[in-house]
């Protein structure tokens, strides 16, 4: 293996390394905003007669974006593609977040 592969490797775990640190202290604005854009949420969706949305798939679907738009910046360089979640996608995010994931 060369060193320019090794160095390159390193930056991304490096870079790896970065985007969950970044994630997770964001993680601090980002769960309480969604939680409050639920609460919001839920009450003009049930006005409206739209489906119901858990808080859970909300705060995962936040999360899931918030993942795709640092690995836009950090990720990207190496080849790495992130991809968003569209709203339209909600009601099928299986993704949660756990109690450990803003530390």
């Amino acid at each position: 293996m060369s060193t320019s592969r090794r160095f390159g490797i390193g930056l991304e775990a490096i870079a790896l390394f970065v985007l969950l640190v970044v994630r997770g202290w964001l993680l601090w604005l980002v769960i309480p905003i969604a939680f409050l854009g639920w609460l919001v949420m839920s009450s003009i969706r049930m006005t409206l007669g739209k489906p119901y949305i858990t808080p859970g798939k909300l705060i995962g679907w936040a999360d899931m974006n918030l993942t795709a738009a640092i690995g836009q910046v950090l990720a990207r360089p190496f080849g790495r593609r992130s991809d968003f979640t569209p709203w339209s996608r909600v009601l099928s995010v299986g993704h949660r977040v756990s109690i450990i994931d803003p530390w």
